[in-house]
């Protein structure tokens, strides 16, 4: 049955409503809960591009005899470049959210460039739209014009959503099964997983309407792969805020780790934080009496050597900066068992 515009105004008014009311949910939470980051900003741009597609896409499908020719021509770039600030915006979002609980700093240099390349396959499809449609000029005077992308621009958009979903996929797989995460991570790396194969497969779908269809069937399918994608990015972020909400085991979702070391016969455990200036070492004694110090490196869970403490430990001298108090911490006797009790 043929797509009327009917049935692309319905599908411009559901799905993309859906999508912006979930993104406001999601940034009425983080801001509310004092957690607003980078990853949110480019949610908050994917919602707006979004939006500014919809209402153009409204305005471009009225009687085009009150259009003149400059405003249809515009109105038409405005849609196509818009469809891939939604859908890149989208992913980037995804891909911060995935920085943020990342909790090695190897792992996030390389994501940082894997945000790069994304810009770069964003930068290459926009410019693709142009020297395409420009070297066709006969699409411009038609009554609606619609140009036709044909192969080419199919087959990049089929290699660059095949190469962003797989990596939106094969992190948070690595983050699952290389790296110690709490329950509230791993539910949202397992969400991003998941929902990222969603992303996968209606990018699939519209690659197969650039190439072979056109017009309006392919016009709703970039709604639809709009909507889903920034539904996508947010999906994470709503369900483990709501399993929070409910008690359920939703758990803050910046990075952390728990580990333990035995150092000159005095045991102390080890959570690291990530901030933009420095690293921080949160020594605990089982006493609950807890100081800060700073260190170098990363240390990675299960790799490495204990942390540095600067400057050099010196017990009797108890008191001065960079140093931990005797009283905070318990001795244990050599060759005893953390689990058992101190001497």
């Amino acid at each position: 049955m043929a797509v009327t515009i009917q049935d692309v105004k319905n599908t411009a008014l559901s799905a993309p409503t859906i999508a912006m009311v979930v993104t406001a949910f999601r940034l009425f939470e983080r801001i509310r809960s004092r957690k607003f980051g980078i990853d949110d900003v480019f949610a908050l741009l994917s919602a707006v591009m979004l939006l500014i597609f919809v209402v153009s896409m409204f305005v471009h499908l009225v009687d085009p005899n009150h259009l003149s020719r400059i405003t249809k021509l515009g109105l038409y770039y405005t849609l196509s470049e818009l469809f891939y600030g939604v859908l890149w915006c989208a992913r980037l979002s995804i891909l911060f959210s995935i920085v943020r609980i990342s909790p090695s700093i190897k792992m996030r240099r390389t994501l940082y460039v894997l945000a790069g390349a994304f810009g770069v396959c964003w930068a290459i499809l926009f410019a693709q739209d142009f020297w395409t449609c420009e070297n066709e000029p006969g699409w411009k005077d038609m009554p609606s014009p619609q140009c036709f992308l044909g192969s080419r621009v199919a087959i990049t958009q089929l290699i660059t959503d095949v190469f962003a979903d797989s990596c939106l996929i094969a992190f948070p797989m690595r983050l699952l099964w290389n790296l110690r995460v709490s329950k509230g991570q791993r539910l949202r790396l397992l969400l991003i997983f998941s929902t990222s194969i969603i992303t996968s497969i209606v990018s699939l779908v519209h690659a197969y309407y650039v190439l072979r269809v056109g017009g309006l069937e392919e016009l709703v399918v970039a709604i639809v792969e709009n909507a889903v994608s920034l539904i996508v990015c947010n999906s994470a972020v709503i369900i483990t805020t709501i399993m929070r909400l409910m008690g359920s085991g939703g758990e803050d979702d910046s990075p952390s780790r728990q580990e333990t070391y035995t150092t000159s016969g005095y045991w102390f455990s080890k959570k690291s934080t990530t901030s933009t200036t420095a690293n921080s070492i949160q020594l605990t004694a089982v006493r609950s009496v807890t100081t800060k110090v700073d260190y170098d490196g990363d240390v990675e869970p299960g790799r490495g050597e204990p942390p540095k403490v600067l400057p050099k430990w010196d017990w009797p001298a108890v008191g001065r900066e960079g140093e931990i108090p005797r009283e905070h911490l318990v001795r244990f006797s050599p060759g005893q068992d953390q689990d058992q009790k101190p001497v």
